[in-house]
């Protein structure tokens, strides 16, 4: 995983992108197009094309967490959120933002993208296979427990063998349109795409004989 990471250096930041969690939602080209030059010849990113600041809040967009920055010029990075979520996106991924940890390692990135469908080649992380195998989910589920205050204590997230996505710690879960339908200090997310109860596993990861590390 490491040697994907490639590392673009500024005046006064660093820009990391890691190629095996990018998922070309392209708001980086589209953004800020001369900093982010695909296909071009030699480096395809720029830092210092745009100011700094502006460069710093793009890269936060990103919801994969491919793009990351670090500042050199004594100015804070990235803030992690005040309460950990993750977003429900129509026909697509979960994403997720806060203080998190994979199978126990802390992700370099507050943000993620996480397969849902069953299909990535990439799992825990979304590849956009959703896309080719025509994953259909609206991302809108009932509203359920609110009732819990959330802490800023981090989650750790762990896909269970041939099953569903474990989350340890305090996380709000959010329709694709922003609203809220969960709180809980644990939950398990479907990650097998058969759901009945989509975002949370009803056990038809058994049914289909879903098979993922």
């Amino acid at each position: 995983m490491e040697k994907k990471i490639q590392k673009y250096e500024g005046e006064n930041i660093k820009v990391y992108f890691d190629g095996s969690r990018c998922i070309h939602a392209a708001r980086c080209v589209s953004g800020l197009p001369n900093v982010f030059k695909p296909n071009v010849p030699g480096p395809w990113i720029e830092p210092d094309a745009a100011d700094v600041e502006e460069l710093a809040a793009l890269i936060e967009t990103c919801p994969s967490g491919a793009l990351r920055y670090e500042r050199t010029d004594n100015v804070a990075n990235e803030k992690e959120p005040d309460i950990n979520a993750i977003t429900i996106i129509a026909d697509g991924p979960l994403a997720t933002r806060g203080s998190i940890s994979i199978n126990n390692e802390p992700c370099s990135s507050p943000r993620a993208t996480l397969c849902r469908c069953g299909a990535s080649k990439n799992k825990p992380y979304c590849d956009n296979s959703h896309q080719t195998i025509g994953f259909q989910d609206n991302g809108i589920p009932e509203v359920n427990d609110l009732s819990l205050e959330l802490t800023s204590s981090a989650i750790n997230i762990m896909p269970a063998k041939d099953g569903p996505l474990i989350v340890e710690g305090p996380l709000e879960v959010r329709s694709a349109d922003g609203t809220a339908v969960n709180r809980s200090m644990n939950a398990a997310l479907c990650r097998c795409g058969a759901s009945k109860n989509k975002p949370f596993c009803d056990g038809s990861h058994t049914e289909i004989e879903f098979k993922s590390e």
